[in-house]
């Protein structure tokens, strides 16, 4: 049976790609089932014990581990027990504006010391990152400065969540096992499912058939279905919704697109269909969508976890 494969759909309306959710004990990720996603994932633990298991190796959570979690890692929060913390979920965008939108960033990633935690091997990621006291308060600072600043929303939010954000990562870039001297800095192949993401990138605007996307990859449309199915619990239409949603939300928080402009430049006949098919995604329309993407939320606002 495929594991799930997340995609990243945000809980709450922002013009930046970047989820602070702190990791109490009722924190639905904490029952959920091995999975997936296709975002980048921090797990920093601040306080308590329990176990957290990465790609299949059992790991100890204490105080100062940090869980780098590049897209396609499969986890498992199930025995985090009394361990308490905070996760950090982002897109490639949210660091770095100019980079391109879409649903398999990793095979592309912009080059310098922001990306390089995700960049190596994943056999050099198994090792979690632990932090001595004084760098896990400057990470735990950090982490309520994006709290605080993707809540209140103020003027110029977004640049001070990302500079947060990137600061995180510098920080934990500094303290991370595998990028000591020496250390390569390669990735691996893109796979059948980055190939598939890829062509989806380039024409999730168009009527976006299967026959036509088997054509182009050289598969046929049963082999397709079947092995995008079993690698990520989704169809090909699936994962061409998922893309059109990440672009609406880009055009709706940076644009001034009317909302059937955004329906047409994303392949919609009809502006009904986008509005009801976005609304099923994030259980608003995208006019209200947009509309708290620029207002400030309470300061206390309910946990938010990530749709199955």
């Amino acid at each position: 049976m495929a594991l799930p494969i997340l995609p990243y759909v945000p809980q709450s309306a922002s013009a930046v790609s970047i989820e602070v959710q702190r990791l109490a004990q009722d924190h639905v990720m904490r029952t959920m089932a091995p999975h997936g996603h296709m975002f980048f994932e921090l797990i920093v633990v601040i306080a308590g014990n329990g176990r957290h298991i990465v790609d299949g190796l059992d790991h100890e959570a204490l105080a100062g581990t940090v869980f780098v979690l590049p897209p396609g890692s499969i986890h498992d929060l199930r025995s985090f027990a009394s361990a308490d913390g905070w996760a950090i979920l982002f897109q490639t965008d949210s660091v770095d504006p100019d980079s391109p939108h879409g649903l398999a960033p990793i095979d592309n990633l912009p080059v310098g010391l922001l990306f390089d935690l995700f960049r190596q091997p994943v056999l050099q990621m198994l090792r979690p990152i632990q932090l001595d006291a004084l760098s896990l308060a400057q990470v735990t600072g950090l982490i309520g400065r994006m709290h605080d600043e993707l809540n209140g929303r103020q003027e110029g939010y977004v640049h001070a969540a990302r500079a947060a954000l990137q600061l995180l990562l510098v920080t934990l870039a500094r303290n991370a096992p595998w990028l000591g001297a020496g250390a390569p800095n390669t990735m691996q192949q893109a796979d059948l499912v980055s190939t598939v993401f890829a062509d989806i990138d380039r024409h999730f605007r168009g009527a976006s058939l299967l026959s036509q996307a088997s054509s182009r990859l050289g598969f046929s449309g049963g082999y397709l279905t079947t092995k995008l199915r079993r690698l990520t619990g989704r169809t090909y239409g699936e994962w061409v919704i998922e893309r059109r949603m990440i672009e609406a939300r880009r055009l709706l928080a940076t644009t001034q697109m009317s909302v059937a402009d955004i329906a047409q430049a994303l392949g919609y006949a009809e502006v009904e269909s986008f509005i009801r098919r976005f609304r099923l995604h994030h259980e608003f329309t995208p006019s209200a969508w947009r509309e708290r993407s620029r207002t400030p939320t309470p300061r206390e606002s309910e946990i938010r976890t990530v749709k199955t």
